[in-house]
C-alpha cells in the first residue's frame, strides 16, 4: 500500500526481525501476517452451554498450541528470510537496525518484525535500505506495507511509550 507522508513517533527498543532481499516494491510479498479483527475462537464459547471450567481449560490449551506454533513458525520465517536484524529503533515510518550481513544501501528489503513472542505478533513491510550513521547500521523506510501491519507496529509503539512512562515515574 502506498501511503501518503505521515510522520509517526518512534522509540528505541531491541527485537529481533527477518530480511531478504526482494526484486522489487512492487511484486507481492512473501510474508502474509494474520488478517487483524479476527475473533477469537473462544468467544463462540460464551453463548454456549460449555462448562466454565472447560472454557478456561480450552483457552488455556490454545495458549499453549500459540505458543508452539509461534516457535515453528520463527524456524520457518528463518529459512524465507536469511538476513538476521535486530532492530534498535521503530516508528511507523521505518526502522533503524543492526545486522552483519554485507547490505547495500539503496537495496529492496523485505522484513518482518517480531513484535511480540508470546503470543507471537508479527508485522511485514518492504523498503529500501540506506547506511546508518554507525557501522553495521541501517535503515529503512517503508514504502510497502499493509495497513494491520502499520497499525500492529503503532500499537508496538505506543506499548513501549507507556512502559517507558511508567519506568520514569518509578525511578
Amino acid at each position: 500500500m502506498d501511503r501518503e507522508t505521515v510522520h509517526y513517533t518512534s522509540v528505541k527498543t531491541r527485537i529481533k526481525g527477518y530480511g531478504r532481499i526482494a526484486a522489487s516494491l512492487k511484486n507481492q510479498p512473501l510474508f502474509r501476517g494474520s488478517i487483524a479483527g479476527k475473533k477469537h475462537p473462544a468467544e463462540d464459547l460464551d453463548d454456549s452451554k460449555v462448562p466454565e471450567w472447560l472454557k478456561v481449560y480450552v483457552i488455556e490449551l490454545d495458549r499453549k498450541l500459540d505458543q508452539l506454533l509461534g516457535i515453528q513458525s520463527i524456524q520457518d520465517l528463518s529459512k524465507d528470510f536469511p538476513i538476521d536484524m535486530e532492530i534498535i529503533k521503530i516508528s511507523g515510518n521505518g526502522i533503524t537496525f543492526l545486522s552483519d550481513f554485507a547490505l547495500k544501501s539503496k537495496s529492496i528489503m523485505e522484513i518482518v518484525l517480531v513484535l511480540n513472542q508470546v503470543p507471537l505478533r508479527m508485522a511485514g513491510a518492504k523498503g529500501v535500505v540506506e547506511a546508518g550513521k554507525d557501522k553495521n547500521t541501517w535503515t529503512i523506510e517503508f514504502r510497502y506495507i499493509k495497513e494491520h501491519d502499520i497499525e500492529s507496529i503503532i500499537k508496538f509503539v505506543f506499548s513501549e511509550q507507556r512502559e517507558l512512562i511508567r519506568t520514569d515515574k518509578i525511578r
